[in-house]
């Protein structure tokens, strides 16, 4: 090993201390780093290039794939322009150059100024919206600090390894920002089902529910105005094997599919998914047997799922898309007191043409004046 060899390796330990490297961790870095040109090593010990990120288990110093770039760039110039993206604080782009040279900025997918400003930025977001929900875990704009800020963080953070965590003395930065905070913020509690109304039982899907489910999914009149058509018997059985497994526990945990019971028998369905990165937006579905049509009982299914939707879920709006052409479920809407905000102008193709659309949406607010 050449005497610069040495004094690079002492540096990195000064720096990173001794910590041993798995195979696992040996893997991840091989996909990620590419090894350390002997010809660079003078420009990294001159503080012209930053230090190795890693050192395999073998003692291959690692960096990133673009780490000589800057020396083709010319690195007087460089660093000139590395720290010109903190005018407001000429000491911080310095801090942060020095940082830059470290070499362990691993927890960035690319290293520049762009990505290490927007990381101050997103770490700040997301503990003003930690702040808020800590006080009302239902708070929207915290929900959607934090959902925003994990989205955008999940986009720019590396996985890191076992390593990282020996030598940064805790978690990785995603473990701490993105996994944590989603565990801790954005995680859905288990649904209370069953669900009871005055004469309905929201529940689990069983696979004896097929024939039932079949009868009225199979139809038509009712698939005509749905993304789907008419279900056989075996299509429908795999359907209601499958709407099983989205509310069971270890399901996806964003999307409850119910089965809806009228003294024993399944007489509809219906399905609140939550969307976006906060899931503070729940969309509403519902489908029942025409034979129970003019009695109430989809407008009772949905008014008891949406209260769940707010209530359970916290989510700050509620809506529901529907073919334009579907005047019944569009009266639904409205006596769950939603407003009409959209009316897409064939803006939707199925079975075959071009096909006008509604959107119905009702916020938090609106719905606790109405149910006041």
């Amino acid at each position: 090993m050449s005497e610069a060899t040495q004094a690079l390796r002492a540096r990195y330990l000064a720096v990173n201390g001794d910590h041993a490297m798995t195979a696992e961790d040996d893997v991840y870095v091989c996909s990620h780093f590419v090894p350390l040109s002997a010809d660079h090593v003078p420009a990294v010990l001159a503080g012209r290039l930053p230090l190795p990120s890693y050192y395999l288990s073998d003692g291959t110093a690692m960096v990133r794939r673009d780490h000589a770039e800057a020396l083709d760039a010319g690195l007087g110039g460089f660093h000139e322009w590395f720290v010109s993206w903190w005018p407001e604080d000429p000491g911080l782009g310095e801090e942060q150059w020095q940082d830059y040279l470290s070499g362990r900025l691993v927890h960035l997918r690319s290293v520049t100024p762009a990505s290490i400003r927007r990381l101050a930025a997103l770490t700040a977001q997301v503990e003003a919206g930690a702040t808020r929900l800590e006080a009302d875990p239902a708070d929207p704009v915290g929900r959607g600090l934090v959902g925003e800020a994990v989205a955008g963080l999940d986009q720019i953070l590396a996985p890191m390894t076992a390593y990282d965590r020996l030598r940064f003395g805790g978690p990785t930065v995603r473990e701490r920002l993105v996994d944590a905070v989603r565990t801790r913020y954005l995680t859905t509690p288990p649904p209370p089902v069953p669900l009871s109304t005055d004469r309905l039982l929201l529940r689990v899907f069983a696979p004896g529910d097929a024939p039932a489910y079949a009868r009225y999914h199979g139809r038509a009149d009712v698939a005509a105005l749905l993304l789907q058509g008419p279900l056989n018997p075996a299509e429908a059985a795999a359907e209601v094997s499958y709407r099983a497994t989205e509310t069971a526990p270890g399901g996806p945990g964003d999307r409850l599919s119910l089965a809806v019971e009228r003294d024993g028998e399944l007489v509809g369905d219906v399905v609140l998914e939550l969307h976006g990165p906060d899931l503070s937006t729940a969309e509403l579905g519902w489908i029942f047997d025409p034979a129970v049509h003019g009695q109430g009982l989809a407008t009772e299914a949905a008014r008891a799922l949406t209260a769940l939707a707010f209530s359970h879920y916290g989510v700050h709006r509620v809506y529901a898309d529907l073919d334009a052409r579907n005047d019944r479920c569009a009266a639904l809407c409205e006596r769950l007191g939603m407003r009409r905000e959209l009316h897409g102008v064939q803006d939707f193709w199925s079975k075959g043409e071009w096909t006008d659309s509604f959107r119905y949406a009702l916020l938090r607010g609106e719905w606790d004046r109405l149910v006041s």
